[in-house]
């Protein structure tokens, strides 16, 4: 199993924090603008 960096926050905090929808995150990410440093293959989870 990978470890994530202790660093790192899941797609919702990192959208609380910037303010943005989650939904437009998972959208950028689909688009490759802005990509998550690492997705969980069987959660689907982004960090």
């Amino acid at each position: 199993m990978r470890r994530i960096a202790s660093n790192s926050m899941t797609l919702g905090a990192f959208a609380e924090r910037t303010r943005l929808a989650a939904k437009a995150l998972r959208l950028y990410d689909h688009l490759g603008l802005v990509v998550p440093a690492h997705v969980d293959p069987a959660t689907g989870y982004r960090f």
